[in-house]
């Protein structure tokens, strides 16, 4: 588990520690999400609005997941 800060004031560790826990898994389920979009667009043809929407929709979660990771780490 995630070991917290002791220069912080932490008042509540139960409940930062959930928010560790459910970022977690998000961090799961977008890694997925990603890879997903990845095996779709190399294994369909798209046209190019949909390939730059499944693009662009993969690179937020990319962004999302490694912000999520500087958080919980």
């Amino acid at each position: 588990m995630h070991k917290l800060k002791k220069s912080y004031d932490n008042r509540n560790d139960e409940d930062v520690e959930d928010i560790c826990t459910l970022l977690e898994a998000n961090v799961d389920c977008t890694n997925k999400l990603i890879k997903h979009i990845d095996n779709l667009i190399e294994k369909k043809y798209f046209s190019e609005p949909i390939y730059k929407i499944l693009i662009s929709l993969r690179d937020t979660c990319a962004v999302n997941a490694m912000n999520i990771v500087k958080f919980i780490k």
